[in-house]
């Protein structure tokens, strides 16, 4: 039975991949199946359909390796973002801190506040539950890039990543994230159109992004943010901690105003988000709720999950 329409993952966010999806389930079984159906190919190539599984294994792994360089993508979308804003005066200076696969960085508010940024991939993945919360940062944000990743709609990679990977192990590890930044090269992009107004027109994509505008335009959209708890869940001394807003998470607001939101529109439910969680303590365990939206001063919930049981593992 489908979801109801304001329930389905998608809606945590207003974009979609303008492409079939499906195809690249289709490819992966042509693939996976290929002696089957081309032995002949594979025997021109000198590769026995029974040695297949491990040279397809070793190419996939070679392919991972090959699309490295799309780190370095990243990274030079994540930074040209930063240098913007420093150029806006939204930031007052950053620098990279990361190493050993971490893309880490410290950006300081023209207020002198500091925000630490941890840089990952797809909102979905594993790696969305491993973070360091650094000692000196007064806010703490993680910025998910997924700019090759197609096959699942950006909604249901967000509504993965905040209420199946963030949100429990910020409990988990009694570790604050302020606020979930979804921006990447993709965005704005043919193949991932942006709805929202607003935006940098210029050369700034190019300088972040070799990948074209929507319609051919040198515009790069405002990024999609979520704000999160302000405080840490807590089934019986706080068990649905109140959200951040745009005074307690400065760099949201400083990341909307260096893409041109006016300061009347931040708060609207086209350009701020928001994931809230409530923690409950029942006889049989505690169970953890994640609700999804957008707005303010007129919150539309997009996604109302269900209760889960929190174990806290």
């Amino acid at each position: 039975m489908p979801k109801p329409e304001s329930l389905a993952p998608e809606r945590c966010v207003d974009c979609r991949h303008v492409i079939d999806t499906e195809k690249v389930g289709r490819l992966r079984d042509v693939l996976r199946t290929l002696p089957e159906h081309s032995g002949a190919l594979l025997k021109e190539q000198g590769i026995d359909a029974a040695d297949y599984p491990i040279f397809f294994r070793s190419a996939v792994e070679s392919l991972r390796g090959t699309s490295a360089a799309s780190g370095k993508d990243k990274r030079r979308f994540l930074e040209a973002v930063l240098d913007h804003m420093k150029d806006v005066g939204s930031v007052k200076e950053w620098e990279f801190l990361g190493g050993h696969r971490r893309q880490d960085y410290r950006v300081i508010l023209p207020n002198g506040r500091a925000v630490g940024i941890e840089s990952k991939g797809g909102p979905d993945g594993n790696n969305m539950g491993i973070w360091e919360l650094p000692a000196w940062a007064d806010e703490f944000v993680i910025w998910c890039q997924n700019p090759e990743s197609l096959a699942v709609q950006p909604g249901k990679q967000l509504w993965s990543g905040l209420s199946i990977r963030t949100i429990p192990r910020i409990i988990q590890r009694n570790e604050k994230v302020d606020a979930l930044v979804f921006f990447d090269g993709r965005c704005g992009s043919e193949v991932r159109r942006c709805p929202k107004g607003c935006g940098v027109q210029g050369d700034l994509r190019e300088k972040a992004t070799s990948i074209e505008g929507q319609d051919g335009l040198p515009w790069l959209p405002p990024p999609c943010i979520y704000l999160l708890p302000r405080q840490i869940p807590h089934a019986y001394n706080n068990p649905e901690p109140p959200l951040h807003d745009l005074e307690t998470c400065q760099f949201a607001k400083a990341l909307l105003t260096a893409f041109n939101i006016p300061a009347e529109e931040q708060r609207s439910p086209a350009y701020i988000h928001w994931a809230k969680a409530r923690l409950e303590a029942r006889p049989n365990g505690r169970y953890l709720k994640v609700t999804v939206g957008s707005g303010l001063d007129n919150p539309v919930v997009t996604v109302g999950g269900n209760w889960k049981r929190y174990r806290g593992e």
